[in-house]
């Protein structure tokens, strides 16, 4: 209830004007033993996200709705976001009891589910020096205390890109990585990255309507 009436209290709040956009993202990438799809709805004052993957041989799944204001100038502003957000994953029996909500389908089972909901901020911005187009990204939840913090740079003439990512959550260490990304169409781009923590080398595409 008091995860509630905070958001309430967000969504209601006077002073920063909210924001109008339409547009969707999409991404998937894969790795030896691995894949993440991650796809973020935007209409205008609502953003939906969800992501799912698969890593060392379990599935996990998040989702999230938030509502977005926007600050800072009009050419280049930044969108600041708040909502709710929710995640489930496959979990070893061993580990229902370091989850508040966990089940298994018999007590044999070697496999179980654990699932969560919390609240989400975030805050994004892109702006455009010359030639060059920057992106910078913060993004926290208080599930599992994850959160994630991304800086990019495209040269707009061309279309390449290359973007630093950084996320932290509870129980894991903070995992670098890198990304290069190139034009294959109007719309798709084909990705290239690597994970240090993990030392994984990844390979994707993203498609987007913005």
């Amino acid at each position: 209830m008091r995860r509630i009436v905070v958001l309430l209290a967000a969504w209601l709040a006077p002073g920063l004007p909210a924001s109008a956009g339409d547009g969707s993202w999409t991404q998937l990438d894969a790795w030896k033993g691995g894949v993440q799809w991650v796809t973020t709805v935007e209409r205008g004052r609502w953003q939906l996200g969800s992501s799912a993957g698969r890593d060392d041989g379990e599935w996990w799944a998040r989702g999230s709705v938030m509502r977005t204001w926007t600050a800072g100038p009009d050419r280049a502003p930044w969108k600041l976001r708040a909502g709710l957000a929710f995640k489930a994953e496959q979990i070893r029996p061993r580990e229902r009891q370091d989850h508040a909500h966990a089940s298994c389908l018999s007590e044999g089972a070697d496999r179980c589910a654990a699932w969560d909901a919390g609240l989400q901020i975030e805050a994004d911005r892109w702006a455009e020096y010359g030639g060059w187009g920057t992106f910078l990204m913060g993004q926290w939840t208080d599930i599992d205390n994850a959160a994630l913090a991304v800086a990019g740079l495209t040269h707009k003439a061309s279309g390449i890109g290359a973007q630093l990512s950084l996320w932290h959550e509870d129980g894991g260490k903070v995992t670098p990585t890198i990304m290069l990304s190139a034009p294959a169409g109007k719309r798709l781009s084909l990705r290239a990255g690597h994970k240090f923590v993990e030392d994984e080398t990844f390979v994707g595409f993203s498609f987007s309507t913005y």
